[in-house]
Parts: C-alpha cells; structure tokens; sequence
C-alpha cells in the first residue's frame, strides 16, 4: 500500500500557520540569537534555520527528512521560514547530535521564562503532574530492558513502554517551569522527594507557594516533606484520608530550631500548615484540570506521542522542544481552557 504525504504549504489565515508564524519571529529575535550562544548552540544562524526546519516537523507531525525534503522544495516554504540557503539532513541530524540535552533545556526555558523568578514576589499557586512518554517499540516483542533506558509503565490509557515526563506550570500563565525525564517504572509517590529537591536548588519554589498534585502522589509522608520544603503541598487525597491522622502527624521540622528567631520560624510554619489543611478541603480536581489540556497540547499538537527515540538524552532534547513550542504558545496569548483544547486537536 502506498502511503500518500500531503504537501506542506502555508496557508494564509489558517489559525496553525499564524502561530507558526508567530514562533519563527520569536526565534530570529536578538533575545533568543543571545540565548543560543550563551549555551553554546552554535553557530547560531544555522541553528535557528535548523530549529525551523525541525519545529515545521512537529508542528505537523513530519519525519525531519521529509520536512528537509519540502523545505528545499517549496519556495513559498522557505520563504515563510526565511530560509535562505539548501538545508542538508545531515547537517540538522548532526546538530541535534552535537550538543548535550541540558544545553538545550537551559536555552528553552531561558526563552520561556525570560525574568519569570523576578516577578514571582507573591506565594504562588503550581501545578505538578507527570505524563508517559511512549516510544514507537513493538509491545509485543519479548525484550531484556535490563540494562535499558525505557521501561514498562502504567497510565490511565494502560501499559505502555517507555520513559515518564513530570512537568511543573504556573497556574495563573500556565507558563512551564521545569521537567524531569525518568524511568517508567518509578512511581510518582517515590521521586517526589528527589523533584522538591531538584525545584529547591533551581530556585522554582519558593516559602509559601502552593503545589496541586493527583491522587499518584498521595501518601501521609509526602505531605510532611512539602511542609519540610516550605510549601503547600496539595495532593489530592484518596477516599480513606483522614484530616485528624495527618494532624496527629505534623510537627516542626527540626532545622527551624537552629534559626536566631524560633518563635517567628514556628509562626510562618503554621501559616504553611493552615493553608494546607485550608486546601485540602477545596476543590482540587478542578483547579488541577487545567494541566491535563496543557500537557495534551505537548503531546498531540507538538509531537510528543510515540518517539523514534530509545535513549534519554535524545529523548530529553524532543521534550525540551515540545516544552518551548508550548511555552512560546502561551506566551502568545493562547491560554484559555477552550483555545487550548481546539489547539491539541488540530
């Protein structure tokens, strides 16, 4: 059966080429051109004409090959990336090669979240969630995954075989913080101590901001870590919580008492305390929600489903580019429930 591919071609007015458009300005701007060559993706005009070609990949869901092939073809295409000279597959395989993944997050969430930290002086309210990332293997092969990156997991849709995303966002701009790639067989309820001390250290969370979790992350001690943390940690109970248990069960952490004000640190804690039982009792499920449309955009409009990738690190970099196409999206002003729905299901 010969399968038949649609030309690519730019379409004025067509919602999904507008913010295409939209995308390809950010990227040629003095911003992000400072951006590349501080984390050394260089050089960097060749880079932006690459990271052109491959987001018109997942824009579209293309091989890259087949996105080069269109791109050298059409001139109404280069022109609309403007993009000027022949690209070689080979040259963009060995770009996306040549520079480690961490490179390429920091430059991704150095454009999305240009002076985010700055502003963040009031307690804030994050979302934290997790989605599987499925790589494009045959399930019903046996494998030895004994020394493999991916693993066997399990979703809401069922087993699958690959790797897990946690992703933090902001509630009020649905701005994306911060992700973690790890392996699929690693429940939630177990990193979540390592993803509070990695949001420490990065400085994404700061005394008094709230977190919304799912039910994935839920156990009693969980709770007294995010208190340990100094912040809200708003896990959305299971039906046998009990509010008189977890009180029974909080008590100062115990590196407060080596602090010059004791009586201040004890105040601020019970602040902590009040506002997470204050939570609990609130609609959570709701308010959470929000994330499941965010990370559907990631990974139905922007590529994330089925990787022809088998190692964390490329697919760590495929992440960080679905994680930028999503941020820039927000950043754009597409931020309502409603838009972002219509926006995953192009």
């Amino acid at each position: 059966m010969i399968k038949v591919r649609l030309p690519v071609i730019p379409v004025k007015g067509d919602e999904k080429w507008e913010l295409l458009s939209k995308i390809v300005d950010k990227l040629e701007t003095r911003e992000t051109k400072k951006a590349l060559a501080r984390y050394k993706i260089t050089p960097v005009n060749k880079a932006i004409e690459f990271l052109k070609v491959i987001i018109l990949a997942m824009f579209f869901e293309l091989e890259i090959s087949y996105a080069v092939n269109e791109v050298n073809k059409r001139y109404e295409l280069r022109k609309f990336l403007r993009v000027e000279e022949e690209i070689k597959l080979k040259s963009v395989y060995n770009f996306m090669a040549k520079f480690e993944a961490e490179q390429l997050i920091n430059f991704v969430f150095s454009i999305i979240n240009v002076n985010s930290k700055r502003r963040r002086n009031k307690p804030s309210l994050l979302i934290l969630d997790w989605t599987d990332i499925s790589l494009d293997l045959n399930p019903f092969r046996r494998r030895d995954l004994k020394n493999k990156p991916y693993k066997w997991g399990y979703s809401t849709k069922g087993f699958f075989l690959g790797m897990k995303m946690m992703i933090l966002i902001d509630y009020r701009t649905l701005t994306p913080l911060f992700f973690h790639l790890y392996p699929a067989n690693v429940h939630e309820s177990r990193i979540y101590p390592l993803i509070l001390e990695l949001l420490k250290r990065r400085k994404l969370i700061r005394f008094g901001d709230s977190i919304i979790m799912d039910r994935g992350f839920y156990a009693y001690k969980n709770y007294l870590i995010g208190i340990r943390y100094g912040v809200v940690p708003l896990i959305i109970p299971k039906k046998n919580f009990r509010f008189e248990r977890l009180k029974g069960l909080i008590s100062y952490p115990l590196f407060i008492f080596n602090s010059k004000n004791v009586e201040e640190e004890k105040k601020r804690y019970k602040k902590l305390v009040k506002k997470l039982f204050e939570g609990l009792k609130e609609n959570l499920k709701t308010l959470r929600s929000i994330i499941e449309d965010v990370i559907k955009l990631g990974k139905e409009a922007f590529s994330l489903k089925r990787l022809h990738c088998y190692a964390f690190e490329p697919v760590k970099k495929r992440c960080s580019l679905s994680v930028l196409l999503t941020g820039m999206t927000f950043k754009l002003g597409f931020r309502e429930k409603k838009v972002i729905q219509r926006l995953s299901e192009w």
